[in-house]
């Protein structure tokens, strides 16, 4: 799970473009992945060129275990028996 804030517009409209290649946007700034090792290495190195450490801030999840989870409302992605955040 990936989620951030970007106080720029044109860096925030980067961020999307680059997350939408690896996951599915399920809110704002929020996005879910199932990734591989080689795609979280290429994700982690492009996102790190839209981030400004002063002003902003990105915040990368893994869940290694299995977990529970819930969404309330709108839920466009696919249902699978075991989900990874």
């Amino acid at each position: 799970m990936v989620i951030y804030d970007i106080v720029d517009d044109k860096r925030r409209t980067k961020m999307v473009h680059c997350l939408e290649s690896f996951g599915t946007r399920v809110q704002k700034s929020a996005f879910e992945g199932f990734l591989t090792k080689t795609q979280y290495d290429k994700m982690i190195h492009k996102c790190k060129n839209f981030i400004d450490p002063k002003t902003d801030s990105l915040r990368i999840y893994i869940v290694e275990k299995f977990i529970n989870t819930y969404s309330f409302g709108v839920d466009k992605r696919k249902k699978f028996d075991c989900i990874i955040i």
